[in-house]
């Protein structure tokens, strides 16, 4: 009898197990499921009404009417409903092509790594002798400083002017500051003064020192910049807790006007899907999620570099690579406007 108990325990505790191991996978699983929930219809509701357009308020009133009369939401009954009401905007579109010219990415990837070359060795002098060298008797600079370069055309485009060895002398401070064991890398500076979500391997350093490091910046690189760092990073904080603690994989996403992606609140699969087909853009934690997003019976998609710079020639090095939703139009196909991005390396 005690050993039919004992057998009866040991399989109460294994089913317990497979129980919550599949609790577990529920709340992080991403795959499609065919259907969705109505809590996820109407967040979809919620933020295309932010349009204010009669197109989009027909489209809300439609959605309405299917959830009062159906009790089970299948995504592409919603998705047949979204897609009558999209203004189709395509590459053939004039308004459409944002980015014209393009940097050379060898170059541009040059260019970081001598700038970030430069600051690891204002970085170790501080290590060694616990304050930073004097430019004009410094024995351990070996690397000029080069007008050309493009890290320091778009700080002078966000109004801080300075040379390559004040930057490089910038961002070992700031390394120090945040306690990283090194520099601030020279793309998270950049996006830090531009206002664009930090996407990084040191994200939580930056959080845990966001006001020292809000101050540090607003005091030699301009007060304003004290509000713009503080917001950017606090953003950041909160994404990086969704993707942490909630497992969330999507969230909205916004091209920041001085360069970067802001990431908005999270989403499900199925939300960011329906976003797409509205020619809004996206962000997920990877680049096999972001192709899940653009991943759609009818579509197809493309995969696309980040754009370093914009029509007008501006330089926005903080923005990432992407891929595009593509809809047949007329026999053909054509790329549609929204970007759904993802980091180079998956968080």
């Amino acid at each position: 009898m005690l050993k039919n108990q004992w057998w009866l325990t040991v399989l109460l505790i294994v089913g317990l197990l497979f129980v919550n191991a599949n609790g577990v996978f529920a709340n992080t699983n991403d795959e499609d499921e065919g259907y969705m929930q109505r809590s996820e219809i109407e967040h979809f509701m919620e933020i295309t009404s932010e349009d204010g357009t009669e197109q989009s308020m027909q489209m809300i009133t439609e959605l309405a009417k299917y959830l009062e009369e159906h009790e089970e939401y299948l995504f592409e009954e919603v998705a047949s409903i979204v897609d009558k009401y999209r203004v189709m905007k395509t590459t053939k579109d004039t308004n459409a092509i944002r980015y014209i010219k393009e940097v050379d990415q060898e170059s541009l990837q040059r260019d970081f790594e001598r700038i970030d070359a430069l600051a690891r060795e204002y970085y170790d002098y501080y290590q060694i002798h616990n304050e930073f060298p004097k430019e004009e008797s410094s024995k351990v600079m070996t690397i000029r400083s080069i007008a050309t370069s493009e890290a320091l055309t778009v700080l002078s485009n966000a109004g801080i002017r300075m040379t390559e060895r004040q930057l490089a002398a910038r961002l070992a401070a700031l390394g120090v500051i945040a306690a990283i064991d090194g520099p601030l890398p020279v793309g998270d500076f950049i996006a830090l003064v531009t206002g664009a979500v930090i996407i990084s391997d040191y994200l939580n350093d930056y959080v845990a020192r966001k006001d020292r490091l809000a101050r540090d910046i607003g005091n030699n690189e301009g007060r304003s910049f004290i509000k713009v760092v503080t917001e950017s990073l606090v953003i950041s904080e909160t994404v990086a807790y969704e993707i942490k603690k909630n497992k969330i994989k999507h969230f909205r996403a916004f091209l920041n006007p001085v360069g970067g992606v802001i990431v908005g609140d999270p989403l499900t699969l199925s939300e960011a899907r329906l976003l797409a087909r509205q020619e809004r853009d996206t962000f997920s934690v990877r680049k096999d999620y972001a192709e899940k997003v653009v991943t759609q019976p009818n579509f197809k998609y493309v995969y696309e570099d980040p754009h370093y710079t914009d029509g007008r020639g501006r330089i926005k090095l903080a923005n990432l690579p992407h891929f595009h939703l593509m809809g047949r139009v007329n026999g053909s196909w054509d790329r549609l406007e929204g970007h759904h991005f993802f980091p180079w390396v998956g968080i």
